[in-house]
């Protein structure tokens, strides 16, 4: 079994590192710098607003502790054929579920450090704790998160129970109770709770052992979800086979293609517009950036450091969309339709600049809420525009053409 789990462990690395070089091309390296920049800047400040303890301070860390508790399971790369050609090795997959736990603690580790790090300076400031207590809770979640990890072993073998409640809301029930009592009284308990719980499942999860009997299909569609989400985020940037997205017929947004004449001149506008409301990937995408740009604008009081993700943003929605037609095109029924690839370039292009002049005026009123109607906000909008003129009417086109070709 170990050696079998090697096997996948290193075929499952060899994918991810294939896409991580992908995604990690001189575009996105500088895209995240920025943000993370802004975002270090904007926290920054917030941070120099803070002269006192909050009395929202303290249920803020306990909110943001518990849910990177959250973050991180068993990676078991099981397979749909396992259940049945090694069904005979069954009692034998303990020790391969083992070797997955082992591996699976790294990213969960490093997340809990991370964001205790990162919320350690709010933590003083804001909750009025001191350095010494964010340490000993950070050290008790990380305790907490690798007996967790035995409640996801004992899931795979159907022994998640304590009494009639699942043993995860147990676990998170525990978990909260703990947060609040080493939060606003004494720090230690994050610790003792945390041993405690780990030793005791790791004593529970020692059982299944000998049992031999895994619950192949919870297993499995556990782990295949897992893979969807990974290969959903590498979607973002690059082709990833066998990633579907989801439709959803969306009635109540039929009025949206009210505008669109129904000639033959739009019927591969009408088609790009239907395909993208109904798309769970584009759609998401488009209101997920478009918000947290709102956001971050509504929030950084930096001028350049403004002016950088209004541009940014925009740029990176239109990049993000590149991909919907390609998918359009690959499709071979779509090629039934008498129309030009000249027509279906010009269509997407005026889809694509709805979609952006929408997210320019909702970043634009961010901006007016934060500079007010000065020259500073008319220098960020009128760079915004810039960068939506030159990605729908100098970039997309040449970039679409390609896939026709």
């Amino acid at each position: 079994m170990l050696k079998l789990w090697n096997e996948r462990l290193r075929r499952h690395q060899l994918n991810q590192f294939k896409y991580l070089r992908l995604i990690f091309n001189d575009n996105f390296v500088l895209a995240f710098i920025v943000l993370i920049g802004a975002l270090g800047f904007w926290y920054s400040n917030l941070l120099g607003t803070i002269h006192q303890p909050l009395l929202l301070g303290k249920p803020i860390v306990i909110l943001l502790l518990f849910l990177a508790t959250q973050v991180g399971g068993i990676a078991t790369l099981l397979e749909a054929p396992d259940s049945t050609f090694l069904l005979v090795k069954e009692k034998e997959f303990y020790r391969y579920f083992k070797a997955a736990k082992n591996y699976s603690s790294f990213v969960p580790i490093v997340t809990l450090a991370l964001v205790n790090f990162l919320l350690s300076a709010f933590a003083s400031r804001g909750a009025g704790m001191h350095i010494l207590d964010i340490v000993v809770v950070a050290i008790g979640l990380i305790i907490f998160k690798l007996g967790f990890l035995n409640v996801n072993l004992m899931e795979i073998y159907g022994r998640a129970k304590f009494g009639s409640l699942s043993m995860r809301l147990v676990s998170n029930l525990l978990l909260v109770v703990a947060l609040i009592v080493s939060t606003y009284w004494f720090s230690w308990t994050m610790i003792i709770i945390g041993l405690g719980y780990y030793f005791f499942l790791n004593a529970q999860s020692k059982t299944l052992e000998t049992s031999g009997q895994l619950e192949w299909k919870y297993a499995i569609e556990t782990e295949n979800q897992r893979m969807f989400r990974i290969k959903r985020f590498y979607n973002l940037f690059t082709d990833v086979p066998g990633v579907n997205s989801k439709i959803k017929r969306r009635k109540w947004l039929d009025g949206l293609y009210k505008p669109i004449k129904l000639v033959n001149n739009n019927t591969y506008l009408y088609l790009f517009a239907r395909g993208f409301v109904r798309n769970n990937e584009y759609i998401g995408l488009f209101l997920r950036l478009t918000v947290i740009q709102a956001i971050m604008l509504a929030l950084i009081d930096n001028f350049y450091i403004s002016l950088i993700v209004e541009m940014l943003f925009i740029y990176l929605v239109g990049f993000q969309l590149k991909p919907y037609f390609k998918e359009v095109m690959q499709n071979l029924m779509q090629r039934l339709y008498p129309i030009s690839g000249k027509t279906k370039i010009a269509d997407f292009t005026k889809l694509s600049t709805i979609i952006l002049s929408i997210q320019w005026i909702v970043s634009a009123l961010a901006i007016f809420y934060k500079f007010g109607f000065s020259i500073n906000s008319l220098i960020i909008i009128v760079a915004g525009l810039a960068v939506l003129i030159f990605v729908n009417y100098f970039y997309m086109p040449r970039q679409l053409k390609k896939y026709l070709d």
